[in-house]
């Protein structure tokens, strides 16, 4: 289980989930606190 204080894109989770995927473990599961909505990202 990762645990990340605050998910904002993703790509931390995304990588991460990955990493651990590929060194064999059977499943990746992400707890997180707080999640940074997409209108608050400056996307442009």
């Amino acid at each position: 289980m990762l645990v990340d204080d605050v998910l904002t894109s993703g790509a931390t989770s995304d990588a991460c989930t990955r990493a651990l995927l590929r060194a064999g473990a059977q499943e990746a599961l992400i707890a997180c606190f707080a999640r940074v909505m997409d209108e608050a990202l400056d996307l442009t």
